[in-house]
């Protein structure tokens, strides 16, 4: 191992190593342990440490249940050392290269910022990446009178604010940076935009599978679930102080089992952020809508075919047939509040529309559509469109690239855009994720530097890539990354606009 320089930055003195010209530190507290008095409590940044800190392995990950997502061997799990973040950067100098902040996904349950490699987007792109740790779970989001809310967006926070004293000393610039992340984490980058306290902390965000659902962020619901949870542990509503005592072990053995409960009733982000009148006064895209981030830049897309990765955690899943295709839709209907009058209506919509566009119809087809657009493509154009009337630098996209993971079922599916913004591909396929090839990196190449021409400057465009118009609610401008990266106006417009006559949308 080569090891850098030690250098000094404002929370102390530490020292990383290289690897492929790349300054590396991993495992930086930038909070104080989340245990004792802080276990469900506002963070507090870590001011400094005494001595050289040895930043060369990655921190603990936050407690969270295994899952089939977890790497092997199942990664070191420590409440009061998991708060720590990761930075990759070309040098440690006074360069002030563009930041790039990565929040990870997971569903507010899972994950951590040493599951992805970002070494190659950093020497790529010139620009210094973090990633970072956050609490999940039950240790991040219950409802009680004596503890705040959103604590794992309040960690995002405090994190930002870290990398903001700091990042100058690991070659950075404090005024240009970049929050991005999928799924969880693209929800995350957008609630941030919501944020008071998040206010001034970063200039551009990129949300991949981002987006503000409508039925999101239920303040009920998250009290329900706190409820139950309690229940478990045979808590009473106002007992912080015992739950402070509890083993992690036995806190995500009930969150567990809350969580399935919680999911057979439709509520599949049981301890995602909720509004709360300290941290997030308003549901996000109210906000966004009301210009509250107008000075924020914004990339935002999804995949074409989010749901179908989903499919892969069903037991024993079996292809939609012609037959029970009304039901699947009737139940989708109810569980979002819509008249299930509507069955037929959005059954013959979506088989226009994709038999217009060239895509499949099959029943499989339209309700993995439904259910995408209902919680990812339609409220990321909605975010797309109430962010462009106040910020010109807003764009939207389209990843439409098909896996050939299982014949090709999983399609454009949830995730699979990750490793071409980061270029982690292997010799083999690794379960959904492509092998290494001619294709693969070509794309991957041309995403990369649409996503650090951004952090740069705030235009995404470069010459590897059409014109990316600036998006519009006329034109509606969406650059589809594919084989073939072309414009695309107003993709599949039959879908959008059946949509937005929802009730759901009735309130913003």
């Amino acid at each position: 191992m080569k090891k850098t320089e030690i250098i000094e930055t404002k929370a102390g003195r530490l020292q990383g190593y290289m690897e492929d010209k790349i300054y590396i530190f991993k495992g930086i507290p930038y909070a104080e342990p989340p245990i004792g008095e802080l276990r469900l409590n506002n963070p507090i940044l870590k001011e400094s440490w005494d001595g050289v800190l040895d930043a060369f392995e990655f921190g603990p990950e936050v407690p969270q249940p295994i899952s089939p997502l977890t790497p092997q061997p199942h990664p070191k799990q420590d409440e009061a050392n998991s708060l720590v973040l990761n930075v990759w950067t070309p040098g440690v100098d006074d360069k002030k290269r563009p930041v790039m902040v990565w929040i990870h996904g997971g569903g507010f349950t899972q994950g951590s910022g040493s599951r992805t490699n970002v070494i190659n987007l950093a020497k790529r792109g010139n620009v210094v990446l973090v990633t970072i740790n956050y609490r999940l779970g039950a240790l991040a989001n219950l409802v009680l009178s004596n503890a705040p809310g959103n604590i794992d967006m309040l960690d995002q926070i405090t994190a930002l604010k870290w990398i903001g004293n700091n990042i100058e000393f690991f070659g950075g610039d404090p005024n240009n940076i970049t929050i991005f992340g999928e799924s969880a984490g693209g929800q995350s980058v957008c609630i941030l935009m919501a944020m008071p306290k998040a206010k001034g902390l970063f200039q551009r965000v990129i949300a991949q599978s981002g987006r503000a659902m409508p039925q999101g962020y239920n303040f009920s619901d998250r009290k329900t679930v706190t409820e139950w949870l309690l229940e478990e542990l045979n808590l009473k509503s106002d007992d912080l102080d015992t739950f402070r005592t509890l083993p992690t072990e036995k806190i995500l053995k009930a969150s567990s089992k809350v969580q399935l409960n919680a999911r057979s009733k439709g509520m599949y982000l049981a301890f995602g952020p909720y509004i709360d009148s300290n941290n997030l006064p308003e549901h996000p895209l109210k906000a966004i809508i009301k210009g509250f981030a107008k000075d924020i830049e914004l990339i935002i897309g999804t995949n074409l075919e989010e749901w179908k990765f989903f499919n892969l955690f069903i037991p024993n899943f079996k292809e939609m047939d012609l037959d029970k295709l009304p039901r699947a839709i009737r139940s989708a209907l109810k569980r979002i509040g819509e008249d299930e009058n509507k069955t037929d209506f959005v059954i013959e919509n979506y088989k226009k529309s994709r038999e217009e566009n060239k895509l499949s119809a099959k029943p499989q087809d339209i309700i993995d559509a439904f259910i995408t657009d209902s919680i990812f493509h339609i409220p990321a154009i909605k975010f797309a469109e109430a962010q462009s009337s106040y910020q010109k630098n807003t764009y939207m996209y389209l990843f439409s690239w098909q896996s050939t993971f299982q014949d090709g079922k999983l399609g454009a599916g949830h995730g699979l855009d990750i490793p071409f913004v980061f270029n982690n591909f292997s010799k083999q396929e690794k379960w959904f994720i492509p092998k290494r090839s001619e294709e693969t990196e070509l794309l991957s190449a041309k995403m990369m530097d649409a996503w650090t021409s951004f952090a740069r400057t705030g235009n995404p465009n470069h010459e590897g890539i059409p014109e990316w118009p600036q998006y519009d609610i006329k034109k509606r401008a969406t650059l589809v990354f594919d084989n073939e990266i072309k414009i695309w106006e107003d993709p599949l417009k039959k879908e959008r606009e059946m949509w937005y006559e929802m009730n759901i949308w009735s309130r913003f």
